[in-house]
């Protein structure tokens, strides 16, 4: 069951699934989707309830597209650092996907990887570049083809 933010207003998470690679769901989350700009702890809360939800019956993977984020889409950095400890803690995330990953983002990872070595930051691959080589880097995955149209609609 999903928050009582996205049973109100479907999608306002943006944590969607959409795909299966070998035994690992796959979800999807775009920041500039989302319509949770909150810092004070609400928005944390959301995506453990959502993981823990939705994303605890087998292992599984992230997908965050980074496509067309903006400032208000940044956050902070205590906010990251419960994210990583939150993900971290879950046996059942194999790995995070980044697609269109912007300087924030980059620079975000890089400053966690200084400052942890939660095993989950070792787990992140990166999909950038043209539609023509994300979908050939996602062909790489397993992921069928026709889930990695709807990704690539979707950045």
């Amino acid at each position: 069951m999903p928050c009582a933010k996205c049973i109100t207003k479907p999608g306002y998470h943006n944590f969607v699934k959409f795909a299966k690679v070998g035994d690992a769901d796959l979800f999807y989350t775009a920041p500039a989707k989302t319509e949770d700009f909150n810092e004070d702890g609400t928005k944390l809360a959301s995506i453990k309830l959502h993981v823990k939800e939705e994303a605890s019956s087998g292992p599984w993977i992230w997908v965050m597209d980074c496509a067309d984020m903006q400032l208000k889409h940044y956050t902070e950095f205590s906010f990251n650092l419960g994210l990583l400890s939150l993900l971290n803690e879950d046996p059942l995330l194999k790995e995070v996907w980044i697609v269109r990953p912007n300087i924030w983002i980059r620079t975000t990872i890089g400053f966690l990887q200084t400052f942890s070595s939660a095993a989950i930051l070792r787990s992140i691959k990166w999909f950038d570049g043209s539609n023509l080589e994300i979908h050939a880097d996602l062909a790489t995955t397993g992921l069928a083809d026709s889930k990695i149209h709807w990704l690539i609609s979707q950045i």
